[in-house]
């Protein structure tokens, strides 16, 4: 096998596994199973808002739902349970006295730190048996992919 061919099947093999780890990553019953541990209340899809509103803040919701690829209109009823449960809250807009941004809140942000702890735990449980070194180098090379990810989505955001 030439070295092209081989790294050709090293990205395969590596985007199978991204695909087994993302599909169980986000199946209902893992879901359910951090949500539990992490003592989360609301739907799961209000927790991915508020790890995107954390991720941008403060943010316009407009600019949200353009990242995500939604509509507008579908972030209002998880806006309004999250800020209802005291995660966000409005501020006005500095730039447009019209328009509001939201943020995390305290409360958030002790949210977050228990949804990334519990999956944190299950993560670890799956890697229990691994030598140090190679969950060292999963961080790493999953650090280098997160990096290129996000280089990509800022490229394609400047357009």
């Amino acid at each position: 096998m030439t070295s092209t061919a081989q790294t050709d099947q090293a990205i395969t093999d590596a985007a199978v596994a991204l695909n087994t780890a993302g599909c169980w990553l986000l199946s209902p019953a893992t879901k359910r199973r951090i949500a539990a541990e992490a003592t989360l209340t609301l739907p799961a899809g209000d927790y991915t808002l508020l790890t995107q509103i954390d991720r941008w803040q403060p943010v316009r919701l407009s600019t949200i739902a353009e990242r995500l690829e939604v509509d507008r209109s579908s972030l209002s009823p998880q806006t309004q349970r999250l800020e209802g449960a005291g995660l966000i809250r409005r501020l006005p807009d500095p730039l447009d006295h019209r328009a509001q941004l939201v943020e995390v809140t305290e409360q958030g942000h002790a949210v977050l730190e228990r949804l990334w702890a519990a999956r944190s735990r299950a993560l670890a449980e799956l890697v229990a048996d691994w030598a140090p070194e190679d969950v060292h180098r999963l961080t790493a090379s999953l650090t280098n992919l997160a990096t290129s990810i996000g280089s990509r989505v800022h490229r394609e955001d400047a357009r």
